[in-house]
């Protein structure tokens, strides 16, 4: 009887290599092992790992491998394919317990994978009271000759204070332009994981001057594209001033940050790369004393749950507070583009009086008329009285509309059409001429920006704004937008 549990267990943990056995229920199972008390399951972890050990080297060989080499010979390719991205320095944290080995693997992938591996910082945090501490000084004493292609290897060595506070405390040394949430269980596969990184921070950086954002890789753990493993970006954790939360034991820690990430809209993931998550919940790896002292059981994880739904408060305070970053670093909108009052001119009833026969005339032309210029360099033009007599009387009973620099002209945007006409800076040359646009056809789907703002308009009315402001006629209607339009002195007081 007393083998009965230990071989029913075994055989638990056996079923969870297909995963359609790996239920909430497994985790406790693998607990119990690892727990039980004078080792009365040993046997039982030993045969499971010696399992997940060999499934760990075949799928190593038959999958992770071949990927690795295939990216390293498209890489030329694909990086010619990126714009060209300023490269960042990159801070990888990674606290690790009794796993000398794991750091080793991880290391080694990160040196190979990398395309500029000097700008990388890898920093590792170790418990004070870890069994394996000489061996990891041993190890970081020659981490220069064995790990040189990197920028800098470093071991911190502290109190046991929690994966957690482990992450903070390297966060607090790194000095890269990227924080990267790292464990000893990952491997990086794909090569010029750092080149992808730089092109989508770069990309982004074009909709977001802040800079503040938010990566993550593909862990191979969510097939659905969930998240694994934040990347922020320095002024993200300048702003925080941290990098996770201490609040949770172990679980919600990353949840947190991709939360505000979220809230923000400044959640992204970096297309293309792998960074394998070699976890024992997907039979990746095998279960050891690491994930006995910090996966604990499925009811603490139900605590940090319960705890992260509390604090929903703390989260959007958070997010406050990047949010006011992200506002003072957004560029000042440009002055907008000074619209005067048609009634201050005197010439405005004038237009609308003739309206009728103004496009009257211009809907009796023999042919489509695809817009023409009346007066200009201080002249009427061949076209002006020959095909558009009463356009020319009106425009040439406005003696403001025919300065000498002045421009007078009929205006046709086809459907589908758009007519842009640029402008100095609005509001640079205040007291300067202005623009008249009178409606003659403005049909439904017509549109005008002045100043890179619509304008509120309609046939039959008039639109006058600073001749120095860009302005842009889009017709999405589907018959012609037909304008009258001509230059005035800036202030013409009504009579």
């Amino acid at each position: 009887m007393p083998e009965r549990a230990p071989a029913r267990d075994l055989g638990r943990l056996l079923l969870g290599h297909a995963a359609r056995f790996r239920d909430r229920e497994l985790q406790d199972v693998a607990t119990r092992a690892l727990r039980a008390p004078g080792g009365e399951h040993a046997w039982v972890v030993s045969v499971v790992n010696a399992s997940l050990r060999a499934r760990q080297a075949l799928d190593h060989s038959l999958r992770l491998e071949p990927r690795r080499a295939l990216s390293r010979l498209r890489f030329p390719w694909s990086a010619g394919a990126r714009p060209a991205a300023a490269p960042r320095t990159l801070s990888l944290l990674c606290p690790t317990r009794e796993r000398v080995g794991n750091v080793i693997r991880f290391l080694d992938s990160v040196a190979r994978t990398a395309a500029a591996p000097g700008r990388v910082e890898v920093l590792f945090y170790v418990d004070a009271d870890d069994p394996d501490l000489a061996r990891y000084r041993a190890l970081f004493d020659r981490a220069r000759w064995r790990f040189g292609r990197l920028g800098r290897c470093a071991l911190h060595v502290g109190d046991p204070v929690g994966v957690p506070h482990a992450w903070n405390r390297l966060a607090e040394a790194a000095t890269g332009d990227v924080l990267m949430m790292a464990n000893d269980d990952q491997l990086y596969i794909d090569y010029g994981w750092d080149a992808a990184l730089d092109a989508r921070i770069t990309d982004l950086s074009a909709l977001h001057p802040d800079g503040v954002l938010c990566l993550y890789f593909d862990d191979g753990q969510y097939p659905e594209g969930g998240c694994d493993f934040p990347a922020v970006t320095r002024p993200w954790y300048d702003t925080l001033g941290y990098f996770t939360p201490t609040i949770f034991q172990q679980w919600e820690v990353e949840k947190w940050v991709f939360d505000i990430a979220d809230r923000l809209h400044r959640l992204y993931p970096v297309p293309g790369v792998l960074v394998e998550h070699r976890h024992y919940q997907d039979y990746k790896a095998p279960f050891d004393a690491t994930y006995q002292r910090h996966r604990m059981t499925r009811e603490k994880s139900f605590a940090d749950h319960a705890l992260f739904l509390r604090t929903e408060r703390q989260r959007e305070e958070e997010t406050e507070k990047l949010r006011a970053v992200i506002a003072r670093a957004a560029p000042a909108p440009p002055p907008a583009p000074t619209l005067h009052d048609p009634a201050a001119f005197w010439f405005t009833g004038l237009l609308r009086e003739s309206h009728a026969e103004l496009l009257d005339e211009l809907e009796g032309a023999p042919e489509p008329v695809e817009g023409a210029v009346l007066f200009a360099d201080g002249a009427w033009t061949a076209t002006a009285y020959a095909s558009f007599p009463l356009a020319t009387g009106l425009i040439d009973s406005i003696p403001e509309a025919t300065l000498d620099d002045g421009v007078a002209e009929l205006v046709v945007v086809p459907p589908g059409g758009t007519l842009r006409r640029a402008g100095g800076t609005p509001g640079e040359t205040p007291g300067g001429p202005l623009r008249v646009l009178f409606g003659l056809r403005v049909p439904d789907g017509a549109r005008l920006d002045v100043g890179g703002a619509p304008v509120p308009w309609g046939a039959k009315e008039c639109v006058i704004h600073d001749a120095g402001a860009p302005a842009t006629l889009r017709n999405d209607s589907g018959e012609p937008l037909a304008v009258l339009a001509f230059g005035t002195p800036h202030a013409t007081p009504g009579a």
